[in-house]
């Protein structure tokens, strides 16, 4: 995107490279940010292979001008596969990526006064396909749903941000939906704390349910709740997921 673009031109076709290229987008206040009006970073992923029929190239990364709405490109960090889902730790000071079809998650170090980011390591989620991450409210932990695999990921955030190895993974059980094709098996498709950080809620596509999990804040290992999941109507995870792509189709 060429520097000065205007916020409304660049949603504008974020709305298609969502459709075609899963884009995500993720905002951090500047480090200098003392009002409204100062800027912001925006980082941007996407889908990055012919399998995904995709285009984009890797993350890139904006400064929002807060007052104007107008967005400044500073930086595109390549080399990367499918970097489709991005989230910040809880202070802004690291982005984490998940990566479509891909078995790894990312860290990154963010420079507070640039907002580029610096690549920390990559580190197995211990499934295929992870489609969302989220961290825990103590920022001591990266939670990854490996939609392909179905299965549960916890990842120790280090102290320097970087991911350690697992520290506990859960295979999500039930009964496939009524879709022959896409309700086959689990298919986990989101990580979502509640707003006391206390539980995690993951619905499962594949397996018209949602679990629910608690986070051992020292050990990193997930426990189920009581009753571990709740059914949802047959179907509901497929249609949901319909309705999605239609809604994007007509942004």
């Amino acid at each position: 995107m060429a520097p000065g673009l205007r916020r409304r031109e660049f949603l504008g076709g974020l709305a298609g490279a969502i459709v075609a290229g899963g884009c995500t987008t993720m905002s951090s206040p500047s480090a200098a940010m003392k009002d409204e009006g100062a800027a912001m970073f925006v980082y941007v992923g996407c889908y990055t292979t012919k399998q995904r029929n995709a285009r984009g190239e890797g993350i890139n990364v904006y400064r929002m001008d807060r007052a104007s709405g107008t967005w400044t490109h500073l930086q595109l960090v390549k080399d990367l596969v499918n970097p489709s889902w991005l989230t910040l730790d809880g202070q802004q000071r690291f982005l984490y990526s998940a990566h479509g079809d891909g078995e790894v998650a990312t860290a990154f170090a963010i420079d507070k006064s640039t907002g580029q980011l610096k690549m920390l390591n990559q580190q197995s989620t211990g499934g295929k396909n992870g489609v969302r991450v989220s961290v825990d409210s103590t920022n001591k932990f990266l939670v990854c749903a490996n939609y392909s695999s179905g299965t549960v990921a916890v990842l120790p955030i280090n102290p320097d941000g970087s991911l350690g190895a697992l520290t506990d993974l859960v295979t999500l059980t039930g009964n496939p939906g009524p879709h022959r094709t896409e309700q086959a098996s689990s298919h986990p498709h989101d990580i979502v704390f509640d707003p006391g950080g206390r539980f995690i809620v993951v619905p499962d596509k594949g397996l018209d349910a949602v679990f629910v999990f608690k986070l051992d804040a020292a050990s990193g290992a997930l426990m189920a709740a009581d009753p571990p999941s709740v059914a949802s109507r047959p179907g509901a995870g497929r249609a949901t997921r319909t309705s999605i792509r239609a809604s994007r189709t007509c942004t």
